[in-house]
């Protein structure tokens, strides 16, 4: 009875673990797609700012975000996020826009995984 109960207890835990790490994916998706949004243009005050602010933000995540989600696409992220910080610091509107649109591609495959759905299964 004891090593049902203590059996019980793991797969709580493991239950609560599972869930704790799926709301925090989707935390910092979320955080991350908020922020792409408010970007502003290249042109506009702040646009530098706010770039290397959204890197920085995942730059702080990447460690504990790469534990459950595989490296090629926190690396991709990682890579978009450093192109869109470089555009939006020397002002290439056009490397900004294209970078900005793969960032926001790649944020949307982070959270791929924390989604119960069939393409997912397959």
């Amino acid at each position: 009875m004891k090593s049902f109960l203590i059996s019980l207890l793991l797969l709580l835990l493991l239950l609560c673990g599972i869930a704790g790490n799926a709301i925090y994916i989707n935390h910092v998706a979320n955080d991350m797609s908020r922020m792409t949004e408010a970007l502003p243009d290249i042109g506009e005050e702040g646009c530098a700012e706010a770039a290397a602010s959204l890197r920085d933000y995942w730059e702080r995540n990447v460690p504990y975000v790469g534990l459950s989600v595989g490296y090629p696409v926190t690396d991709r992220v990682s890579e978009q996020a450093a192109v869109l910080s470089a555009c939006a610091a020397c002002g290439d509107l056009f490397g900004y826009r294209s970078a900005l649109a793969l960032l926001q591609d790649a944020i949307g495959d982070v959270r791929r995984l924390e989604k119960i759905s069939i393409e997912n299964l397959l």
